[in-house]
């Protein structure tokens, strides 16, 4: 039985998430941004939060303009908060904790790499309507030849996938048989059942379906192998979609991949014009790490997940890729 995995998404995110609190407490320790008569909304012990302050949360949240009085009136309040703690920070002098200077040095570094990064990627064009026709073309698995599935499935924790429970799972008929040999063993899982086309899959599980038969089964390892998803073929039909139904999506893949190259392409391109030099062999470095209970958390990028940590940064949108994962 041939495994797939599908590796996280949101490892880089995290990280993101908690180097840009960093720097939301050095913003707002700081001098107002702005002096102009009518601009601050709110005085904090004399710190003023101005609308443009209040506009940019706004804007990092994206909030839909039917939500927007509501989110401004949250928002302004959160903001309140921050500024509160902020400046009892600072009164027992946390800002100069070493951990909070070394946060507030990644998170200015991260968003001047985004800021570059942004302004790079602004000056890609658009799919053109022949790459879009074209793309349908070469895909008819994906579009004019379109497949429907219905999938059964169960998730459950890897650890259980030892010699006995893989031997089941191969003797199995059916998805069935898996779920009576859990109930007998007392082992916990979640059972569900998903209708999914070819477009919405993750390549290499779309690949996998194109000769699988009715009845079929085979495993998916996601959450970097902690879960496991065995999914088994209940039924196929045929489900094509025309280029004008599809045409909006395959715009925003062809995007996503230029935005891909152009950032990868920007990258290599600084790597081969600087000059880096490894002062510590990889085993070195790894032992000098040291470990800070009071260190701001961040997920560390295994190798697996780097390509991952860049789509994080530039992806808006990826309706054509998301597949299985999306299960969760």
């Amino acid at each position: 039985m041939k495994d797939i995995y599908i590796y996280p998404r949101n490892a880089f995110a995290f990280a993101t998430l908690v180097l840009g609190f960093a720097l939301i407490l050095t913003a707002c320790g700081s001098e107002s941004t702005s002096t102009e008569p009518g601009q601050a909304l709110v005085r904090v012990d004399g710190e003023e939060i101005t609308v443009i302050q209040l506009n940019d949360e706004l804007g990092r949240n994206r909030v839909q303009a039917d939500q927007v009085e509501q989110a401004r009136k949250q928002l302004l309040e959160s903001m309140i908060d921050i500024q509160l703690m902020v400046a009892e920070a600072q009164r027992e002098k946390l800002d100069r904790a070493p951990n909070v200077m070394r946060a507030i040095e990644r998170a200015k570094k991260q968003i001047i790499a985004q800021s570059y990064m942004q302004t790079t990627l602004s000056r890609i064009d658009d799919p053109t309507e022949e790459e879009i026709n074209q793309f349908y073309q070469e895909h008819p698995e994906l579009f004019a030849q379109r497949k429907k599935y219905n999938l059964p499935f169960i998730r459950f924790s890897s650890e259980i996938l030892n010699d006995e429970f893989k031997s089941v799972i191969d003797s199995a008929k059916s998805l069935s048989d898996v779920v009576q040999w859990l109930d007998k063993h007392q082992i916990s899982y979640f059972s569900d059942e998903m209708i999914q086309t070819t477009t919405d899959m993750p390549p290499q599980v779309a690949t996998r379906l194109q000769n699988t038969q009715i009845g079929e089964m085979f495993l998916v390892h996601e959450n970097a192998n902690a879960t496991s998803i065995l999914v088994s073929v209940k039924n196929i039909e045929q489900d094509p979609v025309t280029f004008e139904d599809i045409r909006s999506r395959i715009t925003t893949h062809l995007l996503i991949n230029k935005r891909r190259e152009t950032a990868q392409d920007a990258i290599a391109r600084l790597r081969a014009a600087a000059d880096i030099e490894y002062l510590h062999d990889q085993e070195d470095t790894d032992s000098s790490i040291e470990t800070d209970a009071q260190s701001p958390s961040t997920t560390p990028l295994i190798p697996q997940q780097k390509d991952k940590a860049l789509d994080n940064i530039l992806l808006q949108d990826e309706s054509i890729e998301r597949g299985i994962s999306g299960l969760k």
